[in-house]
């Protein structure tokens, strides 16, 4: 494979400049970039200073030292967008499928931060009554079931920063407001792989969530959502039918 084609030099020793840059290293001297690629200083500053022209890297005047360019987050942006399709179509037949046979609201959300944003909802087609929730409605960490999903891989110090901001209230009957009964919990969910909340937002209500990673970061989380006796009927189907779909995901991003 190695003869059938050629490496452009200064390509390569461009890419091996970005490949400086870690979650470790985020800043370097064009000093310390030269030693690291084993280039002269005058051939990487020329190369240093061609990746500057086309936001490849950046620099700090004050402190002299490059850091990776903003063109990155502009490519991030559109990657994950085009991945984010991927799935959504790759999952769609499967999310009505699991609303239709369960009489259940199936959901796909992207998750950012503290942020949870729904990207896509399936409602049974054949149910007269359905339950749906507002795409608008700020929902409690503490008290949804991919809420949970994200408080659970938070570090110690961040969760216990966020569960000090948070207004303990009762919204059913089965809404925790003990911050270390909520922690013991968020272990279980760890540990299982899987969040479940029942008559925590409301009473009658309850929703099962399981996360989905990329790079060992959350990004994704698949739920369903219905009543309570509907989802202890068919607890067991549910998290499996989240879990083939888990495992879907994660086979795709092998790949990407």
């Amino acid at each position: 494979m190695s003869g059938s084609y050629k490496i452009i030099q200064s390509l390569a020793r461009a890419f091996l400049i970005i490949d400086c840059f870690t979650e470790e290293v985020k800043e370097l001297t064009l000093n310390e970039i030269s030693e690291k690629v084993d280039l002269n200083i005058n051939t990487t500053r020329g190369l240093v200073q061609t990746m500057l022209h086309y936001n490849y890297l950046s620099y700090d005047l004050q402190d002299k030292h490059y850091r990776l360019g903003s063109i990155f987050l502009e490519k991030v942006e559109i990657a994950q967008y085009d991945y984010t399709e991927k799935i959504i179509e790759m999952i769609r037949g499967d999310l009505q499928r699991i609303a239709d046979q369960y009489f259940v609201s199936t959901r796909f959300h992207s998750v950012e931060n503290l942020s949870i944003t729904t990207l896509i909802e399936r409602k049974p087609s054949r149910s007269r009554y359905m339950l749906s929730i507002h795409n608008q409605t700020d929902f409690p960490l503490t008290a949804s079931a991919s809420g949970k999903l994200i408080l659970a891989h938070l570090s110690e110090t961040h969760l216990n920063q966020v569960l000090s901001k948070v207004r303990w209230e009762k919204y059913g009957q089965g809404t925790i407001t003990d911050p270390n009964i909520l922690k013991k919990q968020l272990k279980d969910v760890t540990k299982n792989n899987v969040s479940i909340e029942r008559d925590e937002l409301g009473d009658g209500y309850a929703s099962i969530a399981v996360p989905i990673f990329r790079d060992e970061q959350l990004v994704y989380t698949i739920s369903v959502v219905s009543t309570t006796q509907l989802i202890n009927d068919s607890y067991d189907a549910l998290i499996q039918e989240l879990r083939d779909i888990q495992e879907t995901i994660h086979k795709l991003a092998e790949f990407q």
